[in-house]
């Protein structure tokens, strides 16, 4: 994502109560920003440094915005 327009950090995170699980959160200056990468082949290409045996699990994979409140 380095150097998509608008990208501006990732955070990866895995909640306490499941520790199998990781949750990867984007930061973006807009949702169109996220979206032109989204579907790009940079958004293709980035998924190619995923470790092997890490994998999206069907059903499980979701895709959510949020609006920033305050830091």
């Amino acid at each position: 994502m380095d150097g998509a327009a608008g990208y501006l950090r990732m955070e990866v995170l895995s909640p306490s109560e499941r520790p199998e699980e990781i949750w990867l959160v984007t930061f973006w200056t807009d949702e169109a920003s996220f979206r032109t990468w989204h579907h790009s082949h940079l958004y293709h290409e980035s998924h190619r440094g995923i470790p092997k045996g890490l994998k999206l699990v069907p059903g499980e994979t979701e895709v959510r915005t949020f609006e920033h409140v305050a830091s």
